[in-house]
């Protein structure tokens, strides 16, 4: 398993994901977020793909799982919205 800082993410990903922090006032820098990719044992193509989002000042932690090409974006800007990062 393969894990990576949010700056190793793709730029398209890092601009959306501030994206949503900004339309709900809120920084980049409030939050520890990285992925980490699973794979078979026999090949290195990845099956699926775990994101962690950590609100830094709280330590309230989200994960969500997704492959590469599934919306966890959609699914933490719910969270956002939800006010399961607030104090």
């Amino acid at each position: 398993m393969a894990v990576h800082d949010f700056t190793e993410f793709s730029w398209d990903e890092q601009e959306d994901v501030k994206a949503v922090l900004a339309s709900r006032g809120l920084d980049l820098r409030d939050f520890r977020i990285t992925d980490n990719d699973r794979h078979p044992a026999s090949t290195r193509k990845a099956v699926s793909r775990r994101i962690s989002v950590t609100r830094i000042a709280n330590g309230k932690t989200a994960t969500y799982d997704t492959d590469h090409f599934a919306p966890w974006l959609t699914d933490f800007a719910e969270a956002l919205e939800a006010g399961e990062f607030d104090d």
